[in-house]
C-alpha cells in the first residue's frame, strides 16, 4: 500500500511540475553555434555501358539508386564537405537527391547556381552537383551563418577498366636473346625499372627511370657479367641484387653497384624477401642470408631437394595481411627432369619466431588446373592475383599468354581480366626463342618486355591508381 501512494506522489509531483514549467515566463537562449553534421546521397541515376551478348554491340542501360554507403567527410576547419571515395562512373551528377543535416535541426539550405537565391535542401528533389556547390546553415539564434563549398566526386573511369600503353620502342635490347625485369622505388618516390639480358655471351643492364625510356647501364664493377647472371636477379628494399663473381653485389642505379658479400659461393640468386636473400651454393643447396649475403646457411626444405627448380627460376614476395613483419615468399622454375615445381614458405621477422621450412606445394593427381609448363616464365603479383608470363611448352611466341593463380600458386587458368598486349608477339615465330619478361612497380603498374622487337608495355587497372584522400581532420 505504501509502495502505490509513494507512486501516485511521484506521479503527482510531475504533473505539477509541469504545469509551473508551462507558466514559466523565463526566455530560452538559443545557441551561435552552427555546422552541418552530415551529408549523404540518398538516390541516383547511373547510366552503365554494356555490350549486348549476340551481337557484342554497344548498350546503355539505366538504374536509380541509393549511394548512402559513400560516406562524406565534413571539414569543420575549412568548411568543406567532400566523398573521398569516389560515386560509381557513370552516375548523373546533375541529378542528385541529397540530405544534409545541420547541428540541433537546424535547416541546411543551397544556394543557386544562378544567383543568391536559397533553397532547402528536402531530400527528395533532385539537385545539380555538377560543379562544386555552396550549402549554408543558420545557428538557432540567428547570430552564426556558416557556408560550406560541397564536391561531389564521381570516377571518370570505370574501375576495372584496363589496358596496354605502349612505351618508346628501343632498338638496342633487341640484341638480348633472354631478358628479365625488374622494378624498385628511387629515393625520390619515383618508380626505376632494371632490365638484365644476355646476348650469349654477357649479361646486359638497361634502366628506365619514371617510364621514359630504356638506356644502357654503365656498371662500376670490373669486368663484365657472365652471360647467365641475368637468371639471378632479386630485388631487396628497393636494392637490387645478383650474384657475380661468387660475390654479392648491389645497386639502386644500375651504375653503382656495392658488395655485400665476398666469396660467399653461392652461384645464383633465387629470392628474396626484406629479411632474407636465397640463393643456390656450387652443391645445388637452397641457402638464405639475412645480413645481405655477408653470411649464409643451409635452408631447410620438407621435400626431397630434387623438386627444387634449377632453371627459369622466378618468385613474388608478399606481405602478410595477419602478421607484422612477416612475408610470404614463392618460388617458380622447372626442375632437372623438366617439371614445373612451385615451393614456398613464411618468413618471419618477429622476436621469437621460429625459421619456417621451404614447403613444396606437390601437385595432386585431381588438380587439373596445376601450372603449365612454361617457357622464359615471369612471375609477379597483382591486385592480389599470382600472374605468369610465358609460352606454353611446344609453342611458339606467337602463343605468350598471361596465366592467373588465386590462391598463391595452387592452381592456375588463363587470366580472364588482363591479357597480354594485342601486338606483343608481332614478328615472332616458331624459330625465335622467348624474349619476354613481366614485372610490376609501386606505382601498380604491370609492365612487359619485348626484347625481340624492343617494346615495352604498361598498364594498370584503373582503380589502383586512384588516390587515397584523407578521412581525418582535427579542429
Amino acid at each position: 500500500m505504501k509502495n502505490k501512494f509513494a507512486a501516485f506522489a511521484m506521479l503527482f509531483m510531475a504533473v505539477f511540475a509541469l504545469a509551473s514549467c508551462l507558466n514559466d515566463d523565463n526566455e530560452y537562449v538559443y545557441t551561435d553555434d552552427s555546422a552541418i553534421t552530415s551529408f549523404s546521397v540518398t538516390g541516383a541515376k547511373r547510366y552503365i555501358h554494356t555490350k549486348t551478348k549476340k551481337e557484342g554491340k554497344d548498350s546503355v542501360y539505366t538504374v536509380t539508386s541509393s549511394y548512402t554507403s559513400y560516406k562524406f567527410c565534413i571539414d569543420q576547419s575549412n568548411n568543406t564537405i567532400y566523398n573521398p571515395d569516389s560515386l560509381p562512373c557513370g552516375v548523373d551528377a546533375k541529378k542528385l537527391v541529397c540530405t544534409a543535416t545541420g547541428l540541433n535541426s537546424m535547416a541546411v539550405l543551397i544556394k543557386s547556381l544562378k544567383d543568391e537565391s536559397l533553397e532547402y535542401i528536402s531530400g527528395t528533389d533532385s539537385l545539380d552537383f555538377s560543379q562544386e556547390r555552396e550549402l549554408q546553415v543558420m545557428s538557432n539564434s540567428g547570430k552564426q551563418l556558416r557556408k560550406y563549398k560541397v564536391k561531389v566526386n564521381i570516377h571518370k573511369e570505370q574501375a576495372d577498366s584496363f589496358f596496354w600503353k605502349p612505351m618508346a620502342k628501343n632498338a638496342e635490347i633487341e640484341q638480348l636473346t633472354a631478358v628479365k625485369t625488374c622494378a624498385v622505388k628511387t629515393a625520390e618516390g619515383g618508380v626505376r625499372l632494371f632490365l638484365f639480358g644476355t646476348d650469349g655471351r654477357q649479361t646486359r643492364v638497361y634502366v628506365m627511370n619514371d617510364a621514359q625510356t630504356w638506356r644502357a647501364a654503365t656498371p662500376n664493377f670490373n669486368g663484365v657479367l657472365a652471360a647467365d647472371a641475368y637468371e639471378g636477379v632479386v630485388t631487396k628494399d628497393d636494392k637490387v641484387y645478383l650474384s657475380h663473381g661468387g660475390n654479392i653485389i648491389c645497386t639502386t642505379d644500375g651504375n653503382n653497384w656495392h658488395q655485400t658479400g665476398s666469396v660467399t659461393g653461392v652461384k645464383k640468386l633465387v629470392a628474396a624477401s626484406p629479411l632474407r636473400l636465397y640463393g643456390y651454393n656450387a652443391e645445388g643447396q637452397l641457402v638464405a642470408s639475412a645480413d645481405n649475403g655477408a653470411t649464409w646457411t643451409v635452408a631447410t626444405i620438407d621435400s626431397d631437394a630434387a623438386f627444387l627448380p634449377v632453371t627459369n627460376h622466378s618468385y613474388t614476395c608478399n606481405a602478410l595481411v595477419t602478421n607484422n613483419d612477416s612475408y610470404r615468399v614463392t618460388l617458380y622454375g622447372t626442375t632437372a627432369d623438366g617439371k614445373m615445381a612451385v615451393w614456398g614458405k613464411v618468413d618471419e621477422g618477429a622476436a621469437h619466431s621460429e625459421n619456417q621450412p621451404w614447403t613444396y606445394y606437390e601437385v595432386s593427381a585431381d588438380n587439373k588446373h596445376a601450372l603449365p609448363k612454361l617457357k622464359n616464365m615471369s612471375v609477379a603479383t597483382y591486385d592480389g592475383k599470382t600472374y605468369a608470363l610465358g609460352t606454353p611448352d611446344g609453342s611458339s611466341d606467337i602463343d605468350a599468354k598471361l596465366y592467373s593463380s588465386k590462391d598463391g600458386g595452387l592452381t592456375w587458368a588463363k587470366d580472364t581480366t588482363l591479357s597480354v598486349p594485342a601486338d606483343l608477339t608481332l614478328g615472332t615465330n616458331a624459330l625465335n626463342a622467348p624474349r619476354m619478361a613481366l614485372t610490376v612497380d609501386s606505382d601498380n603498374f604491370i609492365w612487359i618486355v619485348n626484347a625481340k622487337s624492343g617494346s615495352t608495355w604498361r598498364g594498370r587497372i584503373n582503380r589502383l591508381g586512384w588516390k587515397k584522400e584523407q578521412t581525418d581532420f582535427i579542429e
